[in-house]
């Protein structure tokens, strides 16, 4: 008897589920959604942030909401995905290299960057840029190198974060050797004043505030980092074309959830981030601040690139001379 009424209630159960099973991403979302980001509320990464927090409302139909936690190079928000409950319901949106350089930036990195973590989805790439004040006399990466290499060491430039720092000491090995000095700054707009003085020959930037800087007459881009141009801004010559060998640095961004998330969650997420991020909306908005839409063909594709990420880390720490904290 109780076989028999297990048999039927498992027969009218699977009479209200198609094909008898019923999987966790069915319903889901069925609430909200919060999306962790590793930088401060108004920066210029959070506007992407919360930029694509609504396209994912629009195509989810329920609230997505940015939870800012910056801090730590990005770890606290890391860390506190990799703390959240693996539901779907909280994710990171932001630069792959919070996860993919820790084991390369950190004495003891708190988390592990391909075992702690379900990847969901890539969201698009990014160069950095060489800049240099709009008034300044060098036109092209030759006219500045020349100048870097006459003054020696009493030549400087400002960097800001990880991928700045490793480009330029790429610029420097590549351009023979130069002795230029490194002058470390919170963020890009901190060393304006400096710039704006004269103290600081040249910027390592991101394109979000190199370009906005280049629009209202402040800096000029000189090149973008990667090897070939950026489809986006494609005046902007790269560091090859004008002499400077061996120069390609680009940084992703990602969709990652935490570790043991529901895989048909994560496969529905990146069907969904993948829709999102080849809209035209978003390669327009992408493409405005120097980006390229990234797509990959799967969660486990994205895992891979973030395994090869990982890997690439190891080299540019060594590259920018990168002391572990």
């Amino acid at each position: 008897m109780k076989r028999f009424l297990a048999g039927t209630l498992a027969l009218v159960f699977s009479a209200y589920i198609p094909g008898g099973t019923a999987t966790a991403a069915d319903d889901y979302p069925s609430r909200q959604i919060t999306l962790i980001a590793g930088f401060p509320a108004g920066s210029g990464a959070d506007v992407y942030a919360r930029f694509f927090a609504k396209k994912l409302e629009e195509q989810l139909k329920q609230t997505v909401i940015v939870d800012n936690k910056p801090g730590g190079l990005g770890s606290l928000s890391v860390v506190a995905l990799k703390n959240a409950k693996p539901d779907g319901y909280t994710m990171l949106i932001g630069s792959a290299d919070q996860f993919t350089a820790a084991p390369y930036v950190f004495n003891a990195p708190p988390y592990d960057p391909l075992k702690d973590f379900d990847y969901v989805a890539p969201v698009f790439s990014q160069a950095f840029m060489m800049l240099v004040n709009a008034k300044s006399p060098y036109k092209t990466i030759s006219e500045l190198t020349a100048a870097m290499k006459e003054k020696g060491d009493k030549g400087s430039y400002a960097t800001s974060n990880f991928p700045s720092t490793i480009l330029g000491e790429m610029y420097k090995a590549n351009s023979g050797d130069l002795k230029t000095l490194q002058v470390r700054y919170k963020t890009s707009a901190d060393s304006l004043n400096d710039f704006a003085s004269g103290t600081i020959d040249f910027m390592v930037g991101d394109p979000v505030f190199g370009l906005a800087r280049s629009r209202d007459g402040t800096l000029r881009v000189l090149a973008v980092s990667t090897a070939k141009r950026i489809s986006s801004i494609p005046d902007i010559p790269t560091f090859a074309e004008q002499g400077v060998p061996n120069v390609d640095v680009r940084i992703w961004w990602v969709l990652a959830a935490p570790k043991g998330t529901p895989k048909d969650i994560v496969d529905k997420m990146h069907k969904v981030m993948t829709q999102v991020t080849t809209s035209d909306e978003a390669r327009k908005f992408v493409g405005t601040n120097g980006g390229e839409p990234m797509t990959l063909d799967s969660p486990k594709a994205t895992l891979d690139y973030a395994t090869m990420d990982t890997k690439r880390w190891e080299e540019w720490a060594k590259i920018g001379k990168i002391e572990k904290q």
